[in-house]
C-alpha cells in the first residue's frame, strides 16, 4: 500500500499481534554501548549525558574552561564539529578569557566569504540549466536564484539562507520536467551546497548568531542518540520500538517527515551504516542486552520502508 507525503511515496506496514520487543528504557540503555548511528555511522552520545551538560553554566563562560568540559567528548564529535573544537582549543590558548561566541566572531568574516564563494559557484551551475529548461520553469528558476542571491550577498539578511528550503523549492520547480536525467543532474548539484555538518565555514556562519553556551552544546548535539520514527508519526507511525531506530540527532532532524528513500539519497552510505549498527546490536543480543525480536523487526521494517534498498544481513543473530 502506498501513501503520499508531499509528492514523495512511501509504504505503510502493519505489526499486528507482535509483542513490543524493547521498552523505551531498554532501548535507551543501548546508547551506553557505543552504538553507531543507523544513517551516518558515527558513534552516539547517551542523551542523559547531554542533559547533564545543559545544566553546566560554565559553558557560557571562558573558552579555556569550556574546552576542559568538552574534551572528554571530542572522540564522538562529528568531523566538522571536531575541527571547530580544535580551532577553539588553539584560539583559547591565545585568548583564554574570551567565550566561544567571541572567538567565532573573530573568524566570521573570513568563513562567511568562503561560504558565499562555495554557494555562488553551485548556484551558477544550477542557473546554467535555465538555457535548456522550458520557458516557464526557466522563469521560475530565475526568480528563485535572484531571491537566493539577495540573501547570501546581504551581510544581515532578514532570514538566513536555508539549504533544505532551497532544494525543496527547486524540486517543485522542476517536478514536471520530462527529462529525468537533467532533473537528477540539477538536484545533485544543489545537494552539493554546504551544510553546517560538512563545512566548517557553514558551521561558523550559522553559529556566530548563537549564545556561547549554545555554541558549546552544538559541538556535541549532532551526536546525541535519539529514537527515529521509521514510519513518520504524520503517517500514523507507531510510537514504540516496533517503529524506532537508533539515530544521531543530526540525522534524525535532517530527515524531517521524508521517506527513508529520500534519506538514502542524501546519505548514500546509509545501507552500509545500517548494517554496521545491526552487527553491533547482534553482538549485544548475544550478551542478552538487546532482544532478537527487535533486530528481526528492524530488518523487516527497513526493507519495506526503504523500498528494498536496505536489506540487513542478520544471519549471525542465529549463530551459537
Amino acid at each position: 500500500m502506498e501513501k503520499k507525503v508531499r509528492k514523495y511515496k512511501t509504504q505503510s506496514f502493519r505489526c499486528k499481534e507482535i509483542q513490543i520487543p524493547l521498552t523505551r528504557k531498554e532501548l535507551k540503555n543501548l546508547f551506553n554501548y557505543r552504538i553507531p548511528c543507523l544513517c551516518c555511522g558515527y558513534e552516539m552520545l547517551h542523551p542523559d549525558i547531554y542533559m547533564h551538560l545543559m545544566e553546566r553554566k560554565e559553558l557560557g563562560g571562558k573558552a579555556s574552561d569550556v574546552i576542559k568540559i568538552l574534551e572528554p567528548f571530542e572522540n564522538i564529535m562529528h568531523p566538522v564539529e571536531r575541527q571547530v573544537f580544535n580551532m577553539f582549543k588553539t584560539m583559547s590558548v591565545k585568548y583564554p578569557d574570551k567565550n566561544l561566541k567571541e572567538l567565532l566572531e573573530m573568524k566570521k568574516d573570513i568563513h562567511e566569504l568562503a561560504l558565499v564563494k562555495i554557494q555562488s559557484s553551485i548556484f551558477n551551475k544550477v542557473s546554467f540549466y535555465r538555457r535548456i529548461l522550458p520557458k516557464k520553469m526557466a522563469r521560475q528558476l530565475r526568480k528563485l536564484m535572484i531571491k537566493t542571491n539577495d540573501i547570501i550577498f546581504d551581510p544581515e539578511p532578514h532570514k538566513p539562507f536555508s539549504r533544505r528550503i532551497f532544494i525543496h523549492k527547486l524540486k517543485n520547480i522542476i517536478k514536471n520536467l520530462e527529462n529525468r536525467k537533467i532533473k537528477e543532474e540539477i538536484i545533485e548539484i544543489a545537494r552539493r551546497l554546504p551544510r553546517s555538518s560538512d563545512e566548517v565555514c557553514a558551521f561558523v556562519v550559522k553559529n556566530t548568531r548563537k549564545r556561547p553556551e549554545v555554541i558549546a552544546l552544538n559541538l556535541i548535539h549532532p551526536s546525541i542518540g535519539t529514537f527515529e520514527h521509521l514510519q513518520p508519526k504524520s503517517l500514523n507511525g507507531m510510537n514504540n520500538s516496533l517503529n524506532f531506530a537508533l539515530e544521531c540527532a543530526y540525522c534524525n532532524n535532517s530527515r524531517h517527515h521524508y521517506p527513508i528513500s529520500v534519506q538514502i539519497e542524501e546519505n548514500p552510505y546509509m545501507p552500509e551504516n545500517a548494517q554496521k549498527q545491526t552487527d553491533k546490536l547482534i553482538n549485544l543480543s548475544k550478551k542478552e542486552i538487546c532482544k532478537k525480536a527487535y533486530i528481526e523487526n528492524l530488518k523487516n521494517v527497513l526493507f519495506i520502508l526503504s523500498s528494498q534498498q536496505i536489506d540487513l544481513d542478520i544471519t549471525k543473530l542465529y549463530e551459537m
